[in-house]
């Protein structure tokens, strides 16, 4: 096992022990079930291929709390809380059973999605990347997180839409706007050329 993928698992189990001591309650903790991400990151990777995965986890960790079995009260699936629909755009023919169990197939579409807002996005990484606009800072990630959250076009309209401060807003309360504050601090500029 990597040093990471040790020191990861540390971490979890730490945090598990330690939220379960806060609830006052002793109970045998199945390492089984715990989600820890599958991508791994090697020490002689890029900076920019760290911060992608970061980026993963961060999505990840927020849209499921990491897990990739959760399909929630709207349909959304897996660990980035995908529709069916976005899945099977993306060129993937899989059963819903079968994505949530494929742990790789959807870290697999998630990157080919990131790949594919990232190429329909371009002019507007190029025009806004490292600017602030709207009140707010504008970097390469927070367009990809956005992308994911409101799809492509609901990013290009909101980037259009001077008038347009916070952006679609989904059934939980969550804004575009928030969300794509949320993850603007990774570098997923290489996310274009990965393969």
């Amino acid at each position: 096992m990597k040093i990471n993928a040790m020191l990861r698992v540390i971490c979890v189990l730490v945090l598990l022990l330690v939220l379960d001591g806060a609830n006052g309650k002793q109970e045998q903790i199945d390492v089984s079930e715990l989600s820890i991400p599958i991508v791994e990151v090697d020490e002689d990777e890029s900076d920019s291929r760290k911060d992608i995965l970061r980026f993963l986890e961060a999505i990840a960790l927020f849209e499921s709390n990491n897990r990739y079995d959760v399909v929630n009260s709207y349909g959304f699936l897996g660990r980035y809380q995908f529709s069916p629909r976005t899945i099977k755009h993306l060129g993937y023919d899989v059963l819903n059973e079968e994505f949530l169990r494929n742990k790789r197939l959807q870290d697999e579409i998630m990157l080919a999605y990131m790949r594919e807002n990232y190429v329909s996005l371009r002019p507007y990484i190029e025009e806004y990347n490292n600017t602030n606009y709207k009140g707010m800072y504008i970097t390469t990630s927070s367009i990809l997180a956005g992308a994911h959250f409101a799809g492509a076009m609901g990013m290009k309209r909101f980037l259009l839409n001077k008038l347009d401060s916070i952006g679609t807003v989904d059934a939980n309360g969550m804004t575009l706007r928030k969300y794509m504050t949320k993850f603007s601090d990774y570098n997923v500029e290489e996310v274009e050329v990965e393969g």
